[in-house]
């Protein structure tokens, strides 16, 4: 069942990389920020509330995990999801999915500075073999890393490395007070300390010109790139260890490319088949080593 779960969470995911690039192209980014992290925010605390029959979230929480918490809210909305929609707007969906298949490595790296994960070749291995599938499909089906690109690579590059960090920090908040209040607690943190910066760089009147199209694309990031999507992520840190959640990162290129695929944007090819093929077996390697 867990595996399922990560495998939603990654298509919902990976449809993120076109959706958000559609909606970044009408819009500026701090203006979807703004609407995607208010609106996830709302309904995730909404939901917790309910679930958890409790007005006080924060009930039991140190202000050193609190702290923490704000830590990862900054790491992921200001810093991830900021970034993230800005280099959209200079780089491709799959250039953007492959540089998330980075997550595992440097997620691996942090859990052996702290040695919270035992050292292992096989899952050396099997994250090589992960990368090495995805760039095979990746730069097989056009992506570049030429200069026109430049921008968006390196303002995604930062964005995975918060992703990661904020990934790795969130673990021991998961294993305390569970998966749903800190997924909830942590996007009210992160948009609290986006709001200031959201507001003065959004310009409130292009609410009015947004189309009906833009407000679903949005509504997509917020409730299923942010509330399931993070939820997920979080729900399976706190059952797997930390590298073997992270190497499934490795198959956002290939969905990516799979959804763009039936949406008629790629045209299948033996690159396609085999870079997946090599992906799949690194993630089997890193989950039995």
């Amino acid at each position: 069942m867990i595996y399922f779960l990560i495998f939603l969470q990654q298509a919902i995911a990976s449809m993120t990389h076109i959706i958000g690039q559609d909606v970044a192209r009408e819009s500026s980014p701090p203006l979807i920020l703004l609407l995607r992290a208010t609106i996830a925010s709302a309904i995730l605390l909404a939901v917790t509330m309910a679930i958890e029959r409790r007005w006080n979230l924060l009930d039991g929480w140190t202000k050193k995990d609190i702290l923490r918490l704000f830590v990862i809210g900054f790491l992921n909305i200001p810093i991830n999801q900021f970034l993230y929609l800005e280099g959209l707007r200079f780089t491709t969906p799959a250039n953007s999915a492959l540089l998330y298949a980075l997550t595992p490595v440097i997620v691996f790296i942090c859990a052996l500075i702290v040695h919270r994960e035992r050292e292992s070749w096989k899952k050396w291995l099997g994250i090589a073999l992960a990368l090495g599938g995805t760039a095979l499909l990746i730069f097989e089906r056009g992506a570049s890393f030429e200069s026109t690109y430049t921008k968006g690579n390196i303002l995604i590059f930062i964005a995975v490395i918060a992703w990661s960090l904020f990934t790795f920090l969130g673990k021991p908040l998961i294993e305390k007070y569970g998966a749903l209040r800190t997924t909830a607690l942590h996007m009210l943190a992160g948009t609290l300390v986006y709001l200031p910066m959201g507001f003065f760089l959004s310009d409130l009147t292009e609410l009015s010109g947004l189309s009906s199209t833009s407000w679903w694309e949005i509504m997509y990031l917020a409730v299923g790139a942010s509330c399931i999507n993070y939820f997920l992520w979080y729900y399976a840190l706190g059952k797997l260890e930390t590298s073997k959640v992270a190497i499934f990162q490795n198959l956002q290129p290939v969905l990516t490319t799979t959804i763009a695929l039936m949406l008629g944007r790629v045209v299948l090819t033996a690159e396609l088949f085999g870079g997946g093929i090599v992906t799949l077996v690194g993630i089997l390697i890193v989950q039995f080593a």
